[in-house]
C-alpha cells in the first residue's frame, strides 16, 4: 500500500503521541485506526529506532519511549541586570531547534513571561531552568526559590478588596488572570495567556497546583522534572509547560481570543472544576469566589468540564444573585453535562437572566 507523504506523517505522528502516552497497545491501536498491517507498523517504528527518535525499553508496559534531550541549569538572581530575554535565548532557545516557528514563537513569549516573574517577583535566591525536548514535543520547568506565588498574591489581596485571602482564593484569582501584585509595571497577564497557548501549562506552589491544557489527558507532561526540581533544588515554585514542536496555534489568535485592540484583557475562561479544588461546585463559597473581580471582565467562559453534578446553593449565587447584580458581565456557561445545565435553569425560576448565554445546541 503507497501513502502520501502527509498520511505518512500523520502515521509516525500518531505512533509518537502514543509512546508520549506510554500506550502499551501502541502498535494494535495504529494498526486499527490507520488499516495497516502489523509488519507496516514496525517499519515505522523499525524506521524511528533508526533514525534516533525512539528506543526499546524492557519492562514496562509500553515498549518504546521517547528519546529525549535534557539540560539543567540553576541561575543566581543576585546577578545584577539578570534580563529574562538573555536567560531564555541561552537556555531555552538552544534546544527548539525542532519546533516550527508557530511554536517558538509561542516559547519566546511564555519563557519570557515566566522568567520574568521568577526575577521580579520570586523574592528567591536562584532560579532553576529545566528542559526536555524530543521528536514530539518540549517540555520546560521554570522555578524559584522564593516566597511562593500564592503567598505573595495573598499579601497583596490582604489590602485590596479580600477579607482573610487564602491560597485557594489567590489560586482561583490566577485562573481568572488579569492579576498582578505590581500593577504598576505588570498587567497580570502573564500567566494566564502563557497557559492558553501552551498544550499542558502547571504551576506547583504552596502545596496548590494550577493547571490549565489545551489537549485530551495524556502523560505527556513528564512530572519527574518537577519531583527532581522540588526535591534536589528545594524549590517553592515551579512552572511546567508543554507543547508539540509542530502545533498549530499561533500566539496572536490566542490574544484575539480573550482580548480586543480598543478595550485590551475584557474575557476570561475558569475551568470550574479545578477552580472549586475543595470539590464539586455545591457550595455558595466557592461561587462567591469564583464572583470575585468578575465585573472587570465583559464575557466570562464558565467550563463545566468534568463536572458531573451542581450544588443549588453555588447555582443559585452565580447564575442569580451575581448575574442579576452584574447585568453588563457576560456569563458563558460551556462543556455542561444535562444536570448541570437544569440545575443553572432552575435557580432562575425557568427564566435566566438576560446576561447567561447558554451554548446554541442547549
Amino acid at each position: 500500500m503507497s501513502f502520501t507523504e502527509k498520511k505518512r506523517e500523520e502515521i509516525r505522528k500518531y505512533i509518537l503521541r502514543k509512546i508520549a502516552q506510554r500506550d502499551g497497545a501502541v502498535l494494535e491501536k495504529t494498526m486499527d485506526s490507520f488499516g495497516i498491517s502489523n509488519t507496516t507498523v514496525k517499519r515505522y517504528l523499525k524506521d524511528a529506532i533508526a533514525g534516533g527518535i525512539i528506543e526499546s525499553v524492557e519492562g514496562e508496559e509500553c515498549p518504546y519511549r521517547l528519546v529525549q534531550k535534557e539540560c539543567r541549569v540553576l541561575v543566581s538572581l543576585e546577578e545584577s541586570r539578570l534580563e529574562e530575554d538573555v536567560l531564555f535565548d541561552q537556555h531555552i532557545a538552544p534546544y527548539l531547534s525542532e519546533c516550527n516557528e508557530r511554536a517558538r514563537a509561542i516559547w519566546q513569549y511564555c519563557g519570557a513571561e515566566i522568567l520574568n516573574n521568577a526575577i521580579e517577583h520570586s523574592g528567591g535566591t536562584r532560579i532553576g531552568i529545566v528542559v526536555q525536548c524530543n521528536a514530539l514535543n518540549t517540555t520546560v520547568v521554570i522555578s524559584d526559590d522564593g516566597v511562593g506565588v500564592f503567598s505573595t498574591l495573598m499579601e497583596y489581596m490582604k489590602g485590596n478588596g479580600w477579607e482573610h485571602p487564602r491560597a485557594e482564593d489567590a489560586l482561583v484569582e490566577l485562573y481568572k488572570g488579569k492579576i498582578t501584585c505590581d500593577s504598576r509595571n505588570h498587567s497580570g497577564e502573564g500567566i494566564f495567556f502563557s497557559s492558553k497557548m501552551m498544550d499542558s501549562f502547571i504551576l506547583w506552589s504552596d502545596s496548590l497546583i494550577l493547571k490549565f491544557g489545551n489537549q485530551e489527558k495524556t502523560e505527556v507532561v513528564q512530572s519527574h522534572l518537577a519531583a527532581y526540581a522540588s526535591r534536589i533544588w528545594k524549590e517553592s515554585t515551579m512552572v511546567m509547560m508543554t507543547l508539540e514542536n509542530e502545533t498549530e496555534r499561533e500566539a496572536g489568535k490566542v490574544f484575539d481570543l480573550y482580548a480586543d485592540v480598543d478595550d485590551g484583557f475584557v474575557r476570561t475562561r475558569i475551568p470550574v472544576k479545578e477552580a472549586c479544588i475543595t470539590g464539586e461546585p455545591v457550595a455558595r463559597s466557592q461561587a462567591r469566589r469564583i464572583c470575585h473581580r468578575l465585573e472587570t471582565f465583559r464575557e466570562v467562559i464558565l467550563d463545566f468540564s468534568d463536572v458531573t453534578m451542581m450544588g443549588q446553593g453555588f447555582a443559585d449565587e452565580l447564575f442569580r444573585v451575581y448575574a442579576v447584580a452584574h447585568p453588563e458581565v457576560m456569563l458563558r456557561p460551556v462543556n455542561m453535562l444535562p444536570q448541570v445545565e437544569r440545575m443553572i435553569r432552575h435557580v432562575g425560576r425557568g427564566e435566566s437572566a438576560n446576561n447567561i448565554i447558554f451554548p446554541a445546541s442547549c
